[in-house]
């Protein structure tokens, strides 16, 4: 294994001595044809294309075939000039995007070289030579449209295929993993962390969640290139989107920018579960400068930005009733049961006598506040105070030493401090004041406190040009994110202690400081406590180098390279650092699964689990990443394009520096440690990731265009601390422990038992959870495939075409998860007792392996319509409809192979305008009515889609294996009233008998369809020849149309079928701001 990646990183370093891969900035090529007025072709004509902007400039020959290249090309306007003795030169102008393989030919007439002719270039152009499908982000949009929080991602959600990702993915800004603005995009119904983050050309993945590293200002970004199926083989480590942010460079003349915007909640909407418009006061303000320190020679850019934000979130959540707190359960239509009492008998009239009232139940109740709103569930809403700044900063330099050697560089950093609020008030208890009660880290997703993110992005480029026909290319790049968050400061570190819980709060383990976690199963009440998974802390140290060289020949263009990525990572973040106490309402049932209420069970003091995972170390992790590829573009035919290529690449196993990982080893039996000899603990190396790609591009008559792709292509997947081997001896946990009241018993846990010391756990008698990868885990794999029909008509592009994939090696989604070897068969009797691995490992429960045989489908029709900036417009429409499926495992048998169930991501339709437009009127005018009528802009972002998909599960396990399952399907659930109070009939749902699945598969319901108009108008006051002022007054979600989440499907909770959050799109919101460009 060793030698194979010694060979090929081998391979790599050699390329790169003599070249990164030629586009590693934003780049573009230019192709074409030169011909006589009689359509004979033209071996060597003088060729030259310079970029109107900094006055650079290439030259290149044509071939016997009469065709030429010029590759790469900094994106922009270039004119570009064909000179052949004894012809008139023929002159044409193009302005390229990221990704771009425009062609350009001539037909030269008979004359002289002083003579020319001037070949119109329209403005959009047919990609005639590429088969990818992808999408561009043009300046004008970046710069014009409105972006909620001017953050790119908003507007990267609504290309074509994509859609934002779900409110309680890790990189979606409402977890401790990136609290950043959102960086959620999911493509083609794949998960949001699974799409190739890049900036100029390089590494930009917060590799751990798969997020963004570096946000870029929107004043520093030139464009945005999205690719989504069939790229080249330059492009790889991804199944979903290959999304590259391209930075601005100087130019010959200044340029440069100042701005403010303001929000405020004067201006804003009411949420739509807010009895009152929350704090909203946001201030954005930056600069940006960019221009010549040497004309011709070397440019500059530079940009500021720091968005300042203190506003409220608006929570709804549900909590006892002041009857409740008093031991009174009577408006309850379901009795409460005593778990002492045999055969259980009823509590009279419901009431909890106050003598078996558990005492710590009763000061944690205290951190309840009672209700403000009607009824038993949602009953509470809060606005949280929370803030949050962020600041980024770019600075780039460009340098042409002569015709033949340039290089850039650019250096990012991003830095993001604020806090998140609770879903309650504090809470004055035993004479402290406490904070972070009522979090709800499920189904919203919210965890309190403060945080802490800062991201370092470094990328040096040489291009070299050997000669016209040879090009070679080196890149270095250092990616650094970074994450910390921590518990609420208020509560104490004893706190725990405080409240009577002892062996919890350790001084020597600055973890463990702050309240267990206390969780009412299912979300009937909020939790109270420190919120689980934090503090934590990631990072990431990404080192990358990649060369190519590109050659070409005749008609083809030959491009071959290679690269590594070496990442250095570590995540110290434990699930129950100071415990955790699962409450719900089988210990308060009748021991059949009827009656019973969780906050009665808490009120006695009998959890239906105890579990404490601790994982205390800071691992040093490491992987290798390094790959080959070739790509033949060739012109086969004058109308006819073929793109060809290979690449292989290699995904090392994790590592870590003082061999702290383990695993589980089925075969053997027991916790196998990595050392110097074995240090990935059994997990092999995957040496099969070949990724043939093909495609063409076929010109038709009457400017159609028909292109086609295939590729295979791969993702390491791996992301996230439960797959990084933290197990024995390295960790320490107890539990979970099950009381035996859950299925009929007398309880046999207690609010007042004293959990264990905390010690690291033995690998000879392990404890607690084991999570891993199988041994011979493979990078999962996605056969791409495309074909797209375009017709250019005047500026506008119209195309027509199917997008699809078949995946597989896919970890496997839904409710099933991933392979549990230690789940206990469906049946009566202790859960523990009745695992497999119990007589060998008594204190060991879930065995999760991390397997790749999971399958997903896609099958799309994608239609768009696009213009390129011309006449005072830019606009892009798309519709997408689409349909997702995937494997899972039965939660309840993980033998059990489950097809057809639906993924998270799946959205079936969905619509996006986006446009630009500088009004017409009033530029003849002059005085006054040219400086009121004159110089208007309006943009506008729209779109419409439907629903998430969502799961339907049991509130407990009718199949006593040890976590929820799926309850039955006895109606049509899709003929409920679609109500905030109630979405779906809730009575299609059914309880299945005790010890029996049930028929519901995974993500069958669909949430509420999401739709937002925003609207941008803009006036600019000309104040000198090249200095403007514009007033822009922005609103978004102009019709204050609620987003509304997926509603509750935990079957069986008081909030079943309830909706209780609109997510991350906010309630209309206006913004005003002024800028100064020059």
């Amino acid at each position: 294994m060793t030698k194979g990646i010694g060979f090929l990183l081998g391979v790599v370093i050699s390329m790169c001595a003599l070249a990164a891969p030629a586009g590693a900035q934003g780049t573009a090529d230019i192709v074409g044809r030169v011909a006589d007025s009689s359509g004979a072709i033209l071996p060597g004509v003088t060729v030259t294309a310079r970029h109107v902007a900094t006055n650079v400039t290439r030259t290149t020959v044509t071939s016997e075939t009469g065709d030429y290249t010029f590759t790469p090309l900094l994106i922009g306007e270039y004119e570009v000039k064909a000179e052949l003795s004894g012809f008139r030169t023929g002159t044409s102008r193009v302005t390229l995007a990221t990704g771009d393989r425009a062609r350009v030919d001539f037909r030269l007439d008979v004359g002289t070289v002083n003579e020319s002719i001037v070949v119109t270039s329209d403005v959009q152009q047919l990609q005639t030579d590429a088969s990818h499908i992808a999408s561009q982000l043009n300046v004008e949009i970046v710069q014009n449209v409105p972006i909620v929080g001017r953050n790119i991602i908003n507007i990267l959600q609504l290309t074509p295929g994509a859609a934002e990702g779900a409110a309680t993915a890790t990189i979606s800004g409402n977890r401790p993993d990136d609290r950043r603005q959102t960086s959620a995009v999911s493509v083609n119904g794949m998960p949001e962390n699974e799409n190739r983050q890049m900036i100029d050309g390089v590494d930009n993945e917060e590799r751990v969640m798969g997020g963004m590293g570096i946000k870029p200002s929107l004043e520093a970004i030139q464009e945005v290139n999205v690719k989504t199926n069939s790229y080249s083989a330059d492009n790889g480590r991804t199944l979903s989107a290959v999304i590259n942010i391209v930075t601005k460079s100087g130019s010959n003349d200044f340029h440069g920018s100042a701005y403010e915007f303001l929000r405020n909640q004067n201006f804003d909407a009411r949420n739509f579960f807010a009895a009152t418009r929350p704090l909203n006061h946001q201030n954005q303000f930056g600069g940006s400068l960019g221009g010549p320190i040497k004309k011709d020679k070397t440019f500059f850019f530079v940009d500021y930005d720091q968005d300042r934000i203190r506003n409220a979130m608006a929570s709804i959540v549900t909590v006892p009733t002041a009857k409740m707190h008093n031991g009174d359960f009577s408006e309850l239509a379901t009795p409460i049961y005593d778990p002492m009492s045999r055969p259980r008998t009823p509590f009279a009239g419901n009431i909890i006598p106050r003598d078996r009232w558990d005492s710590r139940a009763v000061n944690l109740m205290a951190l309840y506040p009672l209700p403000n709103l009607p009824g038993l569930a949602n009953n509470f809403a809060y606005n949280g105070p929370g803030s949050q700044t962020n600041q980024t900063t770019d600075a780039r330099i460009d340098h042409h030493f002569n015709e033949k050697d340039t290089i850039f560089g650019r250096y990012s950093y991003n830095l993001t401090n604020g806090v998140t609020p609770s879903q309650c008030p504090p809470a004055q208890v035993l004479g402290r004041t406490f904070d972070a009660t009522c979090n709800t880290g499920g189904v919203n997703g919210i965890y309190s406190g403060p945080y802490h993110t800062f991201a370092h992005n470094v990328v040096v480029n040489w291009l070299r040009v050997w000669s016209p026909s040879l090009i070679s290319s080196l890149t270095y790049n250092f990616n650094r994110p970074f994450t910390s968050a921590s518990r609420p400061l208020a509560n104490p570190f004893n706190a725990a202690s405080l409240f009577g819980f002892q062996n919890v709060n350790y001084t020597s383990d600055p973890i463990t400081g702050g309240l267990p976690w206390f969780q009412m199963n299912p979300t009937t009440y909020a939790a109270i406590g420190d919120p689980t998974f934090i503090p934590m802390q990631t990072e990431d140290h990404n080192h990358q180098i990649e060369g190519s060289l590109t050659k070409t020949r005749g008609a083809h263009s030959i491009k071959m390279g290679g690269g590594a990525v070496f990442r250095m990572f570590g995540v110290q973040q434990s699930q129950y650092p100071r415990s955790t106490y699962q409450f719900d309402s089988s210990l308060t049932s009748n021991g059949s699964g009827s009656g019973g209420n969780t906050f009665a069970s808490f009120l006695l003091g009998y959890p239906t689990t105890e579990q404490r995972t601790h994982f205390p170390i800071h691992p040093l992790n490491r992987s290798k990443e390094p790959s080959v590829y070739i790509q033949d573009d060739w012109r086969a035919t004058s109308w006819l394009t073929l793109n060809l290529g290979l690449r292989y690449e290699i995904f090392t196993p994790v590592t870590e520096a003082q061999n702290r990982i383990s695993r589980f080893d089925p075969a053997l039996g027991k916790i196998v440690v990595a050392s110097d000899s074995n240090p990935t603990a059994g997990v092999k190396t995957d040496h099969s990731d070949f990724g043939p790609r093909a495609g063409f591009a076929a010109s038709l008559p009457h400017r159609f265009v028909f292109r086609g792709g295939f590729g295979i292509v791969y993702d390491p997947i791996l992301r996230g601390a439960g797959s990084f081997l933290k197990n024995p001896p390295f960790t320490q946990n107890f539990g979970p422990f099950t009381s035996a009241g859950s299925s009929g018993g007398f309880p046999s846990l207690f609010l007042s038992d004293v959990p264990p010391l905390l010690v690291f756990n033995d690998a000879v008698n392990p404890a607690g959870v084991l999570s891993q990868p199988v041994t011979n885990y493979k990078a999962a794999r996605s056969r791409q495939f495309n074909g797209v029909l375009e017709k250019q008509l005047g500026g506008f592009v119209i195309s027509a075409g199917y997008v699809g994939y078949r995946a597989d090696r896919q970890p496997f989604g839904g409710g099933g998860g991933n392979l549990n070897i230690n789940l206990p068969p469906v049946g009566p009797g202790p859960v523990q007792s009745r695992r497999p691995y119990y007589s060998q490992y008594p204190l060991l429960t879930n065995i999760t392996m991390i397997t790749n045989l999971g399958e997903k489908t896609y099958d799309a029709a994608q239609f768009k319509v696009e213009r390129r900036y011309s006449r005072g417009l830019t606009m892009s429409s798309s519709l997408t409809w689409a349909h997702a499926q995937q494997s899972t495992l039965a939660p309840w048998d993980n033998h059990i192979f489950e097809w057809g169930n639906i993924p998270t991501y799946d959205i079936r339709l969905k619509w996006v305008g986006i446009a630009s437009y500088d009004l017409p009127w009033g530029s003849n005018l002059h005085g006054i009515a040219h400086g009121f009528l004159a110089a208007w802009q309006t943009n506008f972002v729209a779109f419409w889609s439907t629903g998430l998909a969502y799961n339907i599960v049991n509130a407990s396990s009718q199949t006593n294996v040890g976590g929820s399952d799926r309850p039955n399907l006895v109606g049509d659930p899709n003929s409920g009233p679609h109500t905030v109070q109630r979405w779906f009939n809730t009575a299609a749902f059914a309880l299945q008998p005790q010890y029996t699945p049930g028929n519901v598969g995974v993500g069958t319901m669909h949430g509420p369809p999401q739709r937002r108009l925003d609207i941008a108008v803009s006036k600019s006051l000309r104040v000198s020849e090249k200095q403007t002022v514009q007033i822009r007054v922005e609103s978004y979600n102009v019709t204050n149309t609620p987003s509304f989440q997926p509603p509750d499907g935990n079957f069986g909770s008081t909030t079943f079928g309830s909706i209780s959050s609109t997510g991350n799109a906010p309630p209309r919101q206006m913004q005003f701001g002024v800028k100064y460009l020059f």
